[in-house]
């Protein structure tokens, strides 16, 4: 068992009800070994995001007193967090934007350090072959690691991602989770164009792996999207899940929900 965080999205009205609201919207996907292993996904919630770890929503700017706004009931939180709210008063597009505007001044970096380092050579692709045995899969480890250190080791990489961790800590603005932090996209800013780099880089942000729909869509990072009035796949009458990649649709989903829209974040125990 482990701990998983997933924004539930409510109608407005909801509010005024919210822990039963909360548990209604919840109650399908309750473990209770009724209806399959893809439905019993949580046997405990609760509301989190004072901010302090970095794992509630952020608001907009004026929005701090509203009534509507949700707390963690833990302690008084960080200023500028919360556990939840009407949408309207989260910044979505204002954090994709300033993850835009930084993934540009790394694309810049790149170009203004291979002023002074050798160039570099693009990752070299270990071809994704079929690994039926034990020393198959280890020894297409092994290649993708070696490849990865070769890239690594090369002198424009290396001062690409101390630039970037130095660009992320002189910041200041809206948390923007891992952005860039893992491997500063240094596989592929080279290699592509201002734009197309910053827009792919920040398509995802703000990042939230687990939504739970209006309509009852538990849509997860890797886990099976199931409905939560449906016993299966092969009955549900329901509009499908959300377009587009995981990784881009949950955000995208939350940011055109009706400003009115209650947002709120939990902590499952899953």
């Amino acid at each position: 068992m482990a701990g998983m965080r997933i924004v539930v999205c409510l109608p407005g009205e909801a509010r005024t009800r919210l822990d039963e609201a909360l548990a209604e919207a919840m109650a399908p996907f309750e473990i209770d070994f009724t209806r399959g292993e893809d439905w019993d996904i949580w046997d405990w919630w609760g509301i989190c995001g004072n901010g302090t770890h970095r794992d509630g929503l952020q608001l907009l700017p004026g929005y701090e007193d509203d009534p509507r706004i949700v707390r963690d009931r833990s302690d008084e939180g960080v200023p500028g967090w919360c556990a939840g709210g009407p949408r309207e008063a989260m910044a979505f597009a204002e954090i994709r934007a300033e993850a835009r505007d930084t993934a540009r001044a790394a694309w810049d970096l790149w170009r203004e350090l291979s002023r002074s380092h050798p160039p570099a050579e693009p990752r070299r692709v270990v071809a994704d072959t079929p690994r039926r045995t034990l020393e198959e899969l280890w020894a297409w480890r092994g290649a993708d690691e070696e490849a990865g250190a070769a890239f690594d080791a090369q002198p424009l990489v290396a001062a690409y991602r101390e630039g970037v961790a130095a660009l992320l800590e002189a910041r200041r603005g809206y948390h923007l989770g891992g952005f860039l932090h893992e491997g500063a996209a240094a596989e592929t800013v080279g290699w592509t164009g201002r734009e197309e780099f910053a827009a792919a880089e920040s398509a995802g942000i703000p990042l939230h792996r687990h939504v739970l729909t209006l309509d009852g869509w538990w849509y997860g990072e890797y886990d099976p999207v199931v409905h939560g009035d449906c016993d299966g796949p092969d009955v549900c009458v329901h509009r499908p899940p959300l377009p587009g990649p995981r990784e881009t649709a949950a955000t995208r989903y939350l940011e055109e929900l009706p400003g009115d829209t209650l947002l709120v974040k939990l902590r499952c125990h899953v």
